[in-house]
């Protein structure tokens, strides 16, 4: 199947594209689409931005959205599985004030 991820901010100008297409067996999930682009970009400015190694997950500020939705309020990286289609949309988030 076919997941779009959109790219914004940061995140945009390190993976050098605004928008990468992925294919992905059915009844992946956003964890392995995550896997998949932190592979592709290992060892460039988008994996160091968005991985901590230490914890071998994303880092806390990076933001995604999967169709609209917040994957922690859908249970997790893990247990949310990407559809056909699937609009996937990365940035980082903003401090300050």
């Amino acid at each position: 199947m076919r997941v779009l991820v959109k790219y914004y901010g940061v995140i945009k100008e390190l993976a050098g594209t605004s928008l990468e297409e992925y294919d992905l067996p059915h009844g992946s999930s956003l964890k392995d689409l995550m896997n998949l682009i932190v592979n592709k970009h290992k060892g460039d400015g988008l994996y160091d931005r968005l991985w901590d190694e230490k914890e071998n997950e994303l880092k806390p500020l990076v933001m995604v959205v999967v169709d609209g939705e917040d994957p922690v309020e859908q249970g997790g990286y893990d247990r949310v599985k990407l559809k056909e289609g699937s609009k996937v949309e990365l940035t980082m988030a903003f401090a300050g004030g």
